[in-house]
């Protein structure tokens, strides 16, 4: 096991995107595949699914190219065994550049928490409760704050005032990465006399954070 540690880390967000790629197939598996006709995807290639139907877990969610071949290529980290049967078709569009989050610093994973549901009975004692739903996964970036905007934050700025969803990506000191898809918060700022000014926002994050290897 290496331990995470705050040293190194890279936080960035898309900037642009390249042309989106259909894609016709993806597996029910421990690491899913995607069939892609001639995609051109090369490796650690960071994009987003959009218009999946069947497998709606994914709808919408940041995924990375791994072991990519001519038409195919894996979804790594992605665990597909206990998803809906992917049908039809749809789209992965890949990010092209990105803007480094220069100011970032930390970044918190959170949510997924499944809601409570009562399920008492007039015999029991106790009250019973089974998981319901999962909640959204939650990621909070805390930043100093700058006289004016970077070219990062002034792509979060209007992507919250839009309610538009970013893709982001985090890379660890030995390359490993978390990336997700997700509407962003206004970011904030707070100054105290004597002090560098901070801020933060929040990604609501759809689908889940992938986690990966280099």
């Amino acid at each position: 096991m290496t331990a995470v540690i705050g040293r190194g880390v890279r936080i960035e967000v898309a900037a642009t995107y390249a042309a989106a790629k259909t894609v016709s197939a993806i597996t029910n598996t421990a690491t899913a595949a995607a069939t892609s006709t001639a995609h051109a995807l090369v490796d650690g290639t960071v994009g987003y699914l959009s218009g999946v139907t069947g497998m709606v877990q994914v709808e919408g969610m940041a995924v990375r190219v791994d072991n990519p071949t001519t038409d195919a290529f894996d979804l790594q980290s992605l665990n597909t065994t206990n998803f809906s049967a992917f049908t039809g078709t749809c789209s992965f569009t890949p990010v092209a550049t990105w803007a480094t989050i220069g100011i970032a610093t930390s970044y918190s994973i959170g949510g997924g928490d499944a809601e409570k549901l009562d399920n008492t009975v007039l015999l029991d004692d106790v009250k019973q409760e089974i998981n319901g739903l999962l909640a959204s996964q939650s990621v909070s970036i805390n930043v100093n704050a700058e006289t004016f905007n970077s070219q990062s934050m002034q792509l979060i700025e209007d992507a919250a005032r839009g309610a538009q969803a970013m893709v982001f990506r985090v890379t660890l000191k030995d390359g490993s990465i978390r990336c997700f898809r997700g509407e962003p918060s206004l970011p904030g700022e707070d100054v105290q006399k004597g002090a560098i000014g901070t801020g933060s926002f929040t990604v609501t994050v759809k689908g889940f954070v992938i986690k990966a290897t280099a």
